[in-house]
């Protein structure tokens, strides 16, 4: 298993930076796109810096990042969008959180698009959309603190997604309510 992320130096929503760290992995067989910035802001006093910063980290570098599997997964593969039920249609918002929102909504759509696109190359494309999750975004949010998934919990859910065991499942956003 190969991973990285921005403490190893890389950009996920940098398009080179995605590409050149792409090129050094031996194969591709799964990919989980868990970038996010959540910039508590009310939407009237949102600056259209902190709105790019946001959907930069949460939908820029998901689209990078997925592009780069399809092209090198060839026949088979599985990516895994990890999205919240802040972009669930029908979920409850909070205040403060117009551009996160926004961006978890977008990873919806892009999952469907992709397990549509990736289908006949075998690619299967899902999302898992959790509730709070004990994690340092989750005190930013302003979110009521009650029971709040592990982030094990959740990384448990996207490996499983990304093995071979949910074959049958392509298009689908798993809500976690905690």
């Amino acid at each position: 298993m190969v991973s990285w992320s921005r403490s190893d130096g890389v950009d996920a929503a940098d398009e080179d930076q995605v590409e050149q760290a792409a090129a050094r992995l031996p194969r591709l067989d799964a990919l989980v796109n868990n970038a996010a910035v959540l910039v508590p802001r009310a939407f009237a006093e949102l600056t259209a810096a902190e709105w790019d910063e946001t959907l930069r980290a949460g939908l820029r570098s998901a689209f990078l990042c997925s592009r780069v599997a399809f092209r090198q997964m060839g026949q088979g593969g599985s990516i895994v969008m990890i999205s919240s039920l802040s972009g669930v249609a029908g979920a409850e918002k909070f205040p403060g959180m117009a551009a996160y929102v926004t961006a978890k909504s977008g990873l919806a759509g892009l999952t469907e698009a992709l397990a549509v696109e990736g289908r006949p190359l075998g690619i299967r494309v899902n999302a898992v959309s959790p509730g709070s999750v004990d994690a340092p975004m989750l005190a930013l949010s302003g979110a009521p603190k009650a029971r709040a998934l592990r982030p094990e919990e959740v990384a448990r859910v996207a490996g499983w997604l990304a093995s071979p065991e949910s074959a049958p499942l392509s298009g689908a956003n798993l809500r976690l309510d905690p």
